[in-house]
């Protein structure tokens, strides 16, 4: 995903996990929720995902506090038939309600073959990586949607009706297992906009400018001021556009969930408003075509076929979908997360306000 560069400040990740921990227990989370979320943020910010890293914690923060979010929310998981079911997220954070729906797509596949699983009443889950990785430990292929509030112009259009919308699919390359990470997994996750309105939000929070063609403001004029975006230009223009419009289909339409323009928004003046999110979560158990082992070895070698290309440019290399965030997480591993500066002072703010120690010790 693109992101903005900054003056930031590199935090190792074991502190950086304990930190934002406490500071999740300190506004109502139960030890494991906690941990959960806090995995999928930090994971994100090791694979150089910052739009859906920590720096989103002072924002759920403020949601649970003024109630738009639900701290100890009440999951119910509803089986719909042999391969399909529904988790409603009873509006707590999104990663608790995706990660359950991870969890029953890949028991489901187990029986089926395949398995849906729609999501209700959720919340801002992060990026869709965490989850796809987490089905193809199981030996699967996985697929992630989720749709946001209205943050994308629609081709030909100035005014936003979508959200930028995300795909995620993730196949497995190797023996999966608890470093699943650092198996090559494929993975493409990305936005159906230019770039992840958090990676403007992250921008104006340092700032900085954003990329020109990124997005529009108010009067459907493009603008590199962070302040001034109203709206997200769609990736390839009408392809994208109407990418963002199916996965609002998937997800809103079979959950029941508000689409578009009658999302609430995510930044919104009244925060303690419930999001009502949608999402759709697949599992397709690769055994049940092709042996797994067949087909971790043809995937293996579709990706050495595919990085032997000649490259477009002297030195370039052809990467495959997720490899550029393998390479970043194998790097933060050992040399720690960048935060920016400005995002490093609201946290140690916030957990001063909570009778917690900095960041820094």
């Amino acid at each position: 995903m693109p992101q903005v560069p900054f003056e930031s400040r590199s935090v190792n990740h074991l502190a950086l996990a304990g930190f934002c921990k406490r500071l999740f227990l300190a506004v109502g989370l139960d030890n494991d929720d906690a941990a959960l979320v806090v995995e999928t943020l930090v994971e994100s910010d090791l694979r150089g995902i910052g739009s859906h890293g920590v720096a989103r914690i002072p924002h759920y923060l403020q949601r649970i506090q003024l109630g738009g979010l639900n701290p100890r929310p009440q999951l119910t998981t509803t089986i719909l038939g042999p391969a399909s079911a529904r988790v409603d997220g009873n509006h707590g954070l999104g990663q608790l309600a995706m990660c359950r729906a991870a969890e029953t797509a890949i028991q489901l596949a187990k029986d089926s073959g395949a398995a849906w699983v729609t999501v209700c009443n959720s919340s801002h889950c992060g990026a869709l990586a965490y989850y796809g990785l987490k089905i193809a430990d199981a030996g699967m292929i996985g697929l992630v949607f989720t749709h946001v509030d209205p943050m994308v112009v629609p081709y030909g259009a100035k005014k936003a009706f979508c959200g930028t919308n995300p795909i995620c699919i993730v196949a497995p390359r190797a023996a999966q297992g608890a470093k699943h990470r650092a198996t090559g997994a494929v993975c493409l996750d990305m936005a159906t906009s230019k770039a992840p309105w958090n990676a403007v939000a992250n921008a104006a929070r340092e700032g900085v400018p954003i990329p020109t063609g990124w997005a529009v403001d108010a009067a459907g004029h493009e603008t590199t001021d962070p302040s001034r975006v109203a709206a997200m230009m769609p990736v390839r223009e009408y392809k994208g556009s109407g990418l963002g419009l199916m996965i609002d289909v998937l997800c809103a339409l079979l959950s029941n969930s508000p689409f578009g323009p009658d999302i609430p928004t995510m930044y919104s003046n009244d925060l303690s408003e419930h999001r009502r999110l949608g999402g759709m979560v697949g599992a397709i158990d690769i055994g049940r075509f092709v042996p797994l082992a067949l087909f971790h070895a043809r995937l293996a070698e579709m990706v050495e076929r595919l990085g032997a290309l000649p490259p477009a440019t002297p030195g370039g290399e052809i990467l495959f979908p997720g490899e550029p965030e393998l390479r970043q997480r194998e790097r933060r591993l050992s040399e720690g997360i960048p935060l920016g500066i400005h995002t490093l002072a609201e946290l140690d703010r916030l957990a001063a306000g909570f009778g917690l120690s900095p960041l820094g010790q």
